[in-house]
């Protein structure tokens, strides 16, 4: 009888140890002196990365951390300068964001970790490539995100110069309006209001020069060369209007694979959350 209970007793502190790891856990990190990034980490196993687009917080991934915390250690992230991490006047650009990211990593002494990054967070990942290589990664996500967002001869895609300086001059003029359209336009599919109030409020956390300052970088500076120095495993997700940037960014990454979303906009894995995370998990079994 007192076997049993001891048995019992034991099972139990072990579920609630298994509980208890499973749950996320918020915390910070300093990357630089009086610069400290905000992230979660939930779930045990090997480590899957997070990273959000321009001015986005880490909320933003919820569908993926339910479903991956269950197999991986899932960290997701708010960058520099947004959300719940240090807002700083200075550093705000995406090649400190990727050394930024480079601390974490190590701080958080993740080896062979799979990143995920969304729209802006795929320029951060090119210019970590550049920097420091291939080094501590064992696969990249790269999900509706280009190296060039300014339209060029031989790049198509994308805004003209003036269609930039319009969209920034917009922006600083009236924040308010002009990102309610940025993020209506990010579904093709409807959404509540809520949902919709609550990534703009999000997304306001950036204060507007600095978002302005990283729009600016994001669209202007061009990262293509970088494309060729990533040397793992790499699955490319675009929405359906991205579809011949996809193709163009694939044949520039050695052996990657492109999937495409039709009918889905920016935002596609809060879209159709079922379809992205059982994408991803074939992937991550491949690697």
């Amino acid at each position: 009888m007192i076997e049993t209970r001891s048995l019992k007793a034991f099972l139990f502190l072990i579920f609630v140890w298994l509980v208890l790891a499973s749950r996320a856990r918020a915390e910070l990190i300093e990357v630089a002196p009086q610069v400290e990034i905000y992230y979660e980490s939930s779930g045990q196993g090997e480590p899957l990365l997070f990273i959000p687009g321009w001015t986005m917080t880490s909320g933003i991934w919820k569908e993926q951390v339910a479903e991956f915390s269950k197999t991986h250690r899932v960290i997701v992230m708010d960058p520099r300068s947004q959300g719940n991490s240090t807002k700083v006047l200075a550093g705000n650009s995406l090649n400190q964001q990727a050394r930024d990211l480079r601390k974490l990593i190590e701080g958080l002494q993740l080896d062979r970790v799979t990143v995920v990054g969304w729209s802006m967070a795929v320029s951060v990942l090119l210019e970590y490539v550049n920097q420091f290589g291939n080094d501590r990664l064992k696969g990249l996500v790269l999900v509706d995100g280009s190296p060039l967002v300014l339209k060029k001869e031989d790049w198509p895609y994308g805004l003209t110069q003036e269609e930039l300086h319009e969209w920034l001059t917009d922006f600083e003029n009236d924040r308010s309006m002009q990102l309610n359209r940025f993020v209506d336009e990010m579904f093709k599919t409807d959404r509540s209001e809520s949902e919709l109030e609550w990534i703009a409020k999000e997304c306001s956390r950036t204060p507007a020069t600095i978002a302005t300052v990283l729009f600016y970088d994001l669209a202007a500076f061009d990262r293509r060369p970088y494309l060729a120095k990533i040397a793992v495993p790499t699955l490319i997700v675009m929405a359906g209007e991205h579809k011949e940037m996809g193709e163009a960014i694939k044949n520039k990454i050695p052996g990657a694979k492109l999937a495409v979303f039709e009918g889905l906009g920016h935002a596609l894995f809060l879209e159709d959350p079922k379809k992205f995370n059982n994408l991803m998990s074939t992937f991550l079994k491949s690697l």
